[in-house]
C-alpha cells in the first residue's frame, strides 16, 4: 500500500475520531504538503472500513437481518426515523413458517 494519494470517485463521510489521531494525521500531512505529496489517507480508511463492514455484515446475517430488505434514509410521513427491522430468532422463523404452513393447508 502506497503512502500518497491518487484520485478516484468518494463520497464524503463525517466521524469523530481520537485528538491524538488527528494531531498525529495534520502533522503528517503537512510534512507530506512541504514534500510536494498528498497523504493517500483514503485508501487506508477505505481498507479498514471494508473489513469492518465485512464483520457487520456477517452478523447481521448470523443475527436473520435481511440487509437487502433495509432501505436507508426512509422516514414515515410524520417525518420519524422508520423502526428496526425484526430481528428473529432461529426459532421464531420456524414458527412463522408453521404458520404459513397451517394457513394454507386450512385455507385460511
Amino acid at each position: 500500500m502506497g503512502i500518497f494519494k491518487s484520485e478516484k470517485e468518494t463520497k464524503r463521510v463525517i466521524f469523530n475520531v481520537d485528538i491524538d489521531l488527528v494531531t498525529r494525521l495534520d502533522r503528517a500531512k503537512e510534512c507530506a504538503r512541504l514534500m510536494g505529496k498528498k497523504l493517500d489517507v483514503e485508501t487506508a480508511i477505505d481498507n479498514e472500513l471494508e473489513k469492518f463492514l465485512k464483520k457487520a455484515e456477517k452478523k447481521f446475517i448470523e443475527l436473520g437481518v435481511d440487509l437487502a430488505a433495509v432501505k436507508m434514509g426512509e422516514q414515515t410521513e410524520d417525518n420519524e426515523p422508520l423502526k428496526e427491522p425484526s430481528i428473529k430468532t432461529p426459532a421464531e422463523k420456524q414458527i412463522d413458517k408453521t404458520a404459513v404452513k397451517n394457513k394454507n393447508q386450512t385455507g385460511i
